[in-house]
């Protein structure tokens, strides 16, 4: 099966009866062109500057994605310059191809727009012919853009062609919103502008707007003044006394826009849908009667959103999702509440990895997007069956899986974004299967549940992990993953009860690594922080699944257990381990230790602190590797070198060295190499170069400062012996090694 065409569509506020239509006419004309479409749609307009409205503009980022083939932009649903701007440039880039609808030329793009002269004239026609009016003013929209010209066009040719007068001042622009309209009729009851008989307006809500003023005034409509609005909206059907108004022919805007990308795209003409031409559709506003077909319409669907809206603000939706911390919950929660988007067919959730990874973040970390991300799908819903979804993330230039699957027929989906003020976690995407049709106002709310939920989800995970950490923290050692003395204790207390009602007697073993003492002089703390862990760990891999293991303090490891005779095997089985780890670099843990014993029944009162010290004076084995255990002097060797690993660049003099140990100076020295294969004099040199490389690599020490640092008190000597024991000069080091 060859590829389908992939159609976006960019556009906003997709509940407004205006861009209803229009949608129905492109996914309708789609449909029967094969083509899939995929509606990018933010939740709200772009005329508030907010953090949780700006966030939304990156669901545009969608537009680069390769899987589209061309694009339909109604750019003059946004009200934000801004955000026309941003789209624009993203549109641009994609280099595919772009129409417009229902707006002016442009540098970069095609445009189908409609007859609204033709339309707004015989909306005039009605108020001259059926009603009389002779002096009708126009309220259209913004100055200078292509809809409000013609439509105020429109106007023109219906008094021109009626041979009634009109000049500039029966003419005003407006915003196609409320303000401007407001201020409007303000004018005329202040009397600062001469009213008039009727006032054709751009749209229905600068109708509604100037009804609203009028009858605050109390002048009656249509009585005193009569008025038109335009694009036939339910608001302007229920308000009272309801607006006459023209149904413009938005559908088949939407299908003409469509072909003619399609044309563009294949370079093959498609069939046409049905035309559906617009027409005039009176109310109270002008004079005439109602239509009592829109009328029963409006009724069975506010009658049908009424339902649905009260169910679920009645429903514990907002309240049963936000009470889970992972995304797995959240889906099975949000799968019960599906049933409230109208006609739904089909629902996707398509969350970020970034989203799905930040509770192990922080709570200042902020969740950005770009096309390319990485998604997954948590929820996946046809009608009323739960489907199966993948673990598997997949990149978000491929939209939704459904655009690459072979299907037999053409799909057509909203995918709106998910956010929470500047954080973005993803999109969701639905589908009405076979029906033309768009989501109504209450899918608004649920998604902004939905978004709450989220949010509320990313918190309570990152306060979970912070209070397991803590936890965490609490009952176990850091450095060996073991448990600490509080976790061994906890641990005792969870298995007494057990142990006591089975009549058993402990064992506590406690295992003292002695030879870390020496290790400590010798090495420095970190290499015994090494040693230390690997034998943990090898004692890890020597405890049976039942037994408690912990670190009890500094060197020193515990052991309980209800297993006789354990003390001797552990000890065998430890020695064999500390004796195999010497010929590993990474692990050796070859270390002298001792090992002691206390037995106590668990029937009497335990006290694992008394237990421990009683073992450690109850010794029993002892691992001795250390050939230099037996001379005195070792242990004061061992401490004189970590005093001088610490800070060489003190004036060592041997002589003093040997004086303060009661050594003579040459038997101080042999006695030296012979414990560490180096004198004194080169083990201060190689420490000394050591704090020097590592000031060149993060610092911004001069070399001078640096020599002088290290205890030289000639720069041309410091740089000579660096180069000899590094093979660079410091300066070199420093451009190869620095930050």
């Amino acid at each position: 099966m060859s590829k389908r065409i992939l159609i976006g569509v960019i556009i906003t506020e997709c509940q407004i009866d205006f861009q209803k239509e229009i949608l129905r006419g492109i996914i309708s004309q789609a449909f029967k062109s094969n083509c899939d479409i995929a509606v990018l749609t933010p939740l709200h307009n772009f005329f508030m500057d907010t953090p949780h409205k700006q966030i939304e503009k990156k669901i545009f980022d969608l537009i680069l994605s390769n899987r589209f083939d061309g694009f339909l932009y109604g750019r003059n649903t946004f009200y934000s310059e801004e955000i026309k701007n941003h789209i624009d440039n993203l549109l641009v880039r994609s280099g595919k191809p772009v129409m417009l609808m229902d707006s002016a030329d442009h540098r970069s793009f095609e445009t189908t727009s409609i007859d609204d002269c033709a339309a707004f004239e015989q909306i005039t026609d009605h108020l001259i012919e059926v009603h009389g009016f002779s002096r009708i003013y126009c309220l259209t929209g913004p100055k200078k853009e292509f809809v409000s010209e013609e439509r105020l066009k429109g106007f023109k040719n219906s008094m021109k062609k009626h041979g009634l007068y009109y000049d500039r001042s029966y003419c005003y622009y407006g915003d196609f919103w409320r303000e401007a309209a407001k201020d409007l009729a303000r004018r005329m009851i202040r009397g600062e502008i001469e009213r008039p008989e009727a006032i054709v307006c751009g749209n229905d809500y600068m109708a509604i707007s100037l009804a609203e003023e009028f009858l605050s005034a109390g002048i009656r409509v249509p009585e005193d003044i009569a008025l038109t609005g335009y694009d036939s909206s339910e608001d302007g059907y229920n308000f009272k006394p309801s607006i006459t108004s023209f149904s413009r022919p938005n559908f088949q805007m939407g299908a003409e826009a469509l072909r003619r990308l399609y044309r563009i795209i294949t370079g093959r003409i498609c069939n046409r849908v049905h035309n559906e031409n617009g027409e005039l559709r009176t109310g109270q506003s002008c004079g005439c009667p109602e239509d009592m077909r829109v009328v029963q319409r409006l009724q069975r669907q506010n009658k049908i959103n009424a339902r649905f809206e009260s169910n679920m603000l009645m429903s514990d939706m907002l309240f049963d999702i936000t009470n889970v911390d992972n995304p797995a919950d959240f889906a099975d929660r949000l799968d019960n509440y599906t049933y409230f988007i109208y006609k739904l067919r089909h629902i996707a959730i398509c969350l970020t990895r970034k989203f799905i990874d930040s509770p192990s973040g922080s709570f200042t970390d902020k969740l950005t997007f770009s096309a390319g991300d990485d998604v997954r799908m948590v929820i996946s819903k046809s009608a009323v069956r739960r489907e199966d979804v993948s673990d598997e993330y997949f990149s978000s230039f491929d939209l939704l899986p459904v655009f690459s699957k072979e299907r037999a027929f053409p799909v057509a989906y909203y995918i709106s974004p998910l956010h929470y003020n500047s954080n973005f976690f993803g999109y969701s995407a639905i589908s009405f299967g076979k029906e033309p049709i768009s989501f109504s106002t209450l899918y608004l709310q649920w998604i902004n549940y939905v978004n709450v939920a989220l949010e509320q989800l990313r918190i309570k995970a990152m306060m979970n992990r912070t209070i397991s950490t803590a936890n965490h923290a609490l009952l176990y050692d850091e450095a060996t993953g073991l448990l600490n003395r509080n976790g061994m204790e906890k641990a005792m207390s969870d298995c007494k009860s057990e142990w006591t009602a089975r009549g058993f007697d402990a064992d506590f073993i406690r295992i003292q690594l002695t030879g870390l003492n020496k290790t400590y002089f010798q090495s420095g703390e970190d290499k015994c922080q090494r040693i230390f862990a690997a034998f943990a760990q090898k004692l890890r891999e020597c405890v049976k699944p039942d037994e408690i293991c912990g670190t009890w303090s500094s060197n020193i490891l515990g052991v309980v257990t209800v297993h006789p005779e354990r003390a001797g095997e552990l000890f065998r089985e430890l020695s064999e381990k500390c004796k195999d780890s010497q010929f590993s670099d990474g692990e050796n843990c070859n270390v002298d230790f001792s090992l002691g014993q206390f037995s106590q029944p668990m029937s009497t009162d335990v006290s694992l602190g008394n237990a421990m010290h009683k073992a450690a004076i109850n010794r029993l084995f002892n691992y001795n590797i250390s050939e230099n255990s037996a001379n005195p002097q070792f242990e004061k060797l061992c401490m004189l070198r970590n005093r001088i690993m610490k800070n060489p660049e003190n004036p060592w003099n041997i002589s003093e060295i040997a004086e303060s140990l009661y050594l003579s100076k040459s038997y101080l020295q042999k006695i030296y190499k012979s414990y560490f294969n180096k004198s004194i004099i080169e083990e201060m040199i190689q420490f000394r170069i050591e704090k020097a490389k590592e000031l060149l690599a993060n610092t911004d020490m001069t070399v001078t400062e640096i020599s002088k640092e290290c205890g030289y008190s000639s720069y041309n000597y410091f740089v000579r012996q660096f180069k000899i024991s590094e093979g660079l000069s410091p300066s070199e080091y420093r451009t190869k090694n620095g930050k």
